[in-house]
């Protein structure tokens, strides 16, 4: 009897079987459409060939169809097509690990249902549901909320800081954050947003760019505005950065966020 890790290739590979990946591709491009309860049959059924070697929950079942539901439904009947097994798959094997409400789930949701619009089809790449895999739930937050305020406001989080500069060594030390926007508040471990931003421009989502020119701190108070003193000593210097998405993150959270 397969094992609890077979799940998901079971899935995926009858997946694949009873809905292959040309059908799924040709099917977004022909006219009409399916009903909404007829691809919820359709690919509930799929579903629970692939579960027919497998002694599993009856919960986890009835949560694959609550799931398949929510996702097909958010789109409009005329709209509706079959998804690729290369996004199916996964994503099934991905919300096995989550809890129904968690950013996470809802990011899978959300995939699922981009891969089943006609519209948006094309933007739904099988890649994705290997980047929510890798995500946490912090991250799964931030990345939300940067989506938020780029739709609502049209920008980034801002981060403004100040860094001393070593003359002798020519390097910089002692950074003293004057401006953070990057959200902590709703985060289960505020303390590792370093972190996350790495991360997350290690998956090519998101990245810090440089948001103006760097503003050099000089000796006595004094500016670039001020009569140029050739006896002035630089002593520091104030960054501007922004937390951004690349090309590939707003591609990935057009398809994943709510």
């Amino acid at each position: 009897m397969p094992n609890e890790v077979d799940l998901a290739t079971a899935i995926a590979t009858e997946v694949a079987k009873q809905i292959p990946v040309k059908d799924a591709y040709d099917d977004a491009l022909k006219p009409g459409a399916r009903q909404m309860g007829t691809l919820v049959e359709d690919l509930t059924k799929v579903i629970l060939l692939g579960l027919a070697p497998v002694q599993l929950a009856a919960a986890l079942q009835d949560r694959y169809r609550a799931f398949l539901d929510r996702s097909v439904r958010r789109i409009p009947e005329a709209d509706r097509v079959l998804p690729a097994p290369q996004i199916l798959g996964p994503v099934l094997e991905g919300i096995k690990y989550e809890p129904e409400d968690s950013p996470i789930s809802e990011m899978f949701s959300q995939l699922l249902s981009s891969s089943m619009d006609r519209g948006r089809v094309q933007d739904a790449h099988p890649a994705f549901s290997q980047i929510v895999r890798q995500l946490s739930q912090d991250e799964a937050v931030l990345l939300n909320s940067m989506w938020r305020l780029l739709k609502d406001e049209g920008r980034s989080y801002r981060q403004q800081f100040t860094q001393d500069l070593d003359n002798n060594a020519r390097t910089f030390s002692n950074t003293v954050m004057e401006i953070d926007e990057v959200p902590r508040d709703n985060l289960m471990f505020p303390e590792n947003v370093e972190f996350y931003g790495q991360h997350l421009y290690a998956l090519g989502i998101t990245a810090f760019y440089d948001s103006a020119r760097q503003q050099p701190l000089w000796n006595e108070g004094q500016d670039d505005d001020a009569t140029v003193d050739y006896n002035r000593v630089q002593v520091g210097v104030r960054i501007f950065k922004e937390l951004r998405f690349t090309d590939v993150g707003r591609k990935f959270m057009a398809c994943v966020s709510p």
